[in-house]
């Protein structure tokens, strides 16, 4: 066919006289490609695409009566133009086995199907033909397939709860379960997380897309549930007015977890998820102050959280387990214990006199009080802990007065001016000694050292501190005291081999490596087998020095005896 003459056949599809006999002959001319042989450049091919594209809507209505030829026009339509006709009706889902043989369903096709309310249940039906991410297409691309459609139909409600409620399915079968409980409660509270392509995520993004569908998503008895725990977990409180939280209430306590076969894991994840639950939607305090209670109470008996282990556990999960406690709890033992456990964890570390290393002119000398550095390095955190205990009123008070005796003084500063400790813990803290020099290391300058009587016991006492330190200010000491010219071998064999050699200054690890390799070839070259492989964090500069000199001292060795020497690389 020479492309020359595809305007002739579109002109013919576009008249009102065409004869039905020429149809056949029509469709054939413009839906057969133009051989690559006979095209240059593919712009015979261009030519007969942009007339097949102007015909296509004169000659589907001319193929209602013959299944052969419309089944022609549809297979050489691309998948936009197939949308397009189904969302004006042109294409039909009788067209669906034509549009089947050789196309496999995709989302935009549904929707714009869907568009129709007559062909609503077979569009549905067609849902099960798609994984998550493309059931969330179905809906998010709603208004670009209907956008030439005036007025743009609104996105029907059978179609958004056969997506949801697909989506839902897999989650509705993991709470069923006890031995997948817990994974599903996981899941879903991860819903809003960064992985866009599991399923969780995908159904709160279509559940965030169409708020005006909740109360009858909710309310539905099959996946009714799973979007409550959805709605509970990742909802605004503002967009839950009380009569939908109401409904959403009997997903509140996580009950699924009640008999999940991982009896200890359940339960603490039960009293987070009720916990933040309860912070997200503060309502559920007073509508159901009784259920929460008594899955607090359960959660406890069973997950058993209320110790410490300083080797074994990790204080930040043991602190949110306190203040899980100190939301939910009405129970007056179990929050005396919470308290005394807070008392447990590691005192905070607080370093004044670090250099700043882009100072700023907003910079007030108030910055670097004890209790700016608490929470400008999140040590508070026991303090937090223990104001949101004495905010609850069933904590005993005593309980928190003795537990303000062993806090830090900077703690104490800064339970008394945060602004949401209760005006009796506020007077408790003011009560308590001052002792303001009490567990703050104070770094000083060389010239400060100077004046000191042994500055060398004053840096040892700075690398002490590091061990309950946190990385960040363990780094920052170690610099301070690599730093000093009255750093000594002792100490610096105690510093990291990393910091010393990467994160301090060039010129102190250059002297270093040249003191501790010389003109010895041998222990350089041990220096670079050393650091061939990355160095570990506990690995000291004085582990890295003593390894290069058993090196040397072992290459030495079999240079003197090269029969050794001979005898090991024969047996290797």
């Amino acid at each position: 066919m020479d492309p020359r003459t595809m305007p002739m056949w579109q002109e013919l599809a576009q008249r009102d006289d065409l004869p039905m006999a020429a149809l056949p002959t029509l469709i054939q001319a413009l839906s057969r490609p133009v051989p690559a042989r006979k095209d240059v450049a593919g712009r015979g091919e261009r030519q007969r695409l942009a007339a097949f594209a102007e015909s296509l809507p004169y000659l589907m209505p001319c193929t209602t009566a013959s299944p052969g030829l419309r089944a022609r026009l549809i297979h050489a339509s691309s998948p936009d133009q197939i949308v397009a006709m189904a969302a004006v009706g042109t294409v039909t889902i009788n067209d669906l086995a034509a549009i089947t043989a050789r196309r496999r369903i995709w989302p935009e096709l549904i929707t714009a199907l869907a568009g129709h309310p007559h062909q609503m249940d077979h569009t549905i039906e067609l849902l099960d033909h798609l994984g998550a991410e493309d059931l969330e297409n179905v809906l998010a691309r709603w208004s670009d397939v209907h956008h030439n459609v005036q007025p743009t139909p609104v996105v029907p409600g059978p179609l958004v709860e056969a997506v949801c409620y697909r989506l839902t399915a897999p989650l509705a079968a993991d709470l069923a379960a006890p031995q997948t409980a817990l994974d599903g409660i996981r899941r879903i509270a991860n819903g809003n997380g960064d992985h866009p392509s599991d399923c969780e995520d995908i159904l709160w993004r279509t559940l965030d897309a169409h708020p005006d569908h909740w109360p009858t998503l909710v309310a539905d008895p099959c996946f009714g549930h799973v979007v409550g725990h959805m709605l509970l977990e990742h909802a605004p409180t503002q967009q839950l007015d009380d009569a939908l939280l109401n409904v959403c209430l009997p997903a509140a306590t996580c009950r699924e977890l009640t008999n999940a076969s991982q009896r200890t894991p359940a339960a603490r994840e039960r009293l987070r998820r009720i916990a933040h639950r309860a912070r997200q939607h503060p309502r559920l305090l007073t509508l159901i102050p009784d259920e929460l209670h008594t899955a607090a109470n359960d959660s406890v008996a069973r997950g058993r959280p209320l110790h410490y282990n300083q080797d074994t556990d990790y204080a930040p999960g043991i602190l949110r387990i306190v203040e899980d406690l100190a939301t939910v709890s009405a129970n007056p033992q179990q929050l005396a214990l919470a308290t005394q456990l807070v008392t447990q964890l590691p005192w905070p570390l607080i370093v004044v006199g670090l250099p700043r290393l882009t100072p700023t002119a907003w910079h007030s000398p108030h910055d670097d009080e004890p209790h700016q550095l608490l929470e400008r390095h999140y040590q508070h955190c026991r303090a937090q802990a223990l104001v949101r205990l004495a905010s609850n009123p069933a904590t005993p008070s005593a309980a928190v007065t003795a537990a303000l005796t062993t806090l830090h003084p900077a703690e104490l500063t800064w339970i008394r001016l945060y602004p949401d400790t209760p005006l009796w813990c506020v007077r408790a803290a003011a009560a308590m000694p001052a002792m303001p020099d009490q567990g703050v290391i104070h770094i000083l300058t060389d010239t400060e050292l100077d004046n000191h009587p042994d500055p060398a016991s004053t840096l040892q006492s700075w690398l002490d501190a590091r061990l309950w330190a946190d990385t960040w200010l363990s780094d920052d000491i170690c610099s301070a005291v690599l730093r000093s010219r009255h750093r000594t071998t002792a100490i610096l064999r105690q510093l990291s081999a990393r910091h010393v050699l990467t994160q301090g200054p060039p010129s102190i690890a250059a002297q270093l490596m040249l003191s501790a390799c010389g003109d010895e070839p041998s222990r350089w070259s041990a220096l670079l087998d050393a650091l061939d492989a990355p160095l570990e964090e506990k690995t000291t500069f004085g582990q890295l020095t003593d390894q290069i000199a058993h090196s040397d001292s072992k290459r030495q060795m079999n240079r003197d005896t090269p029969g050794l020497a001979d005898n090991s690389s024969s047996r290797t």
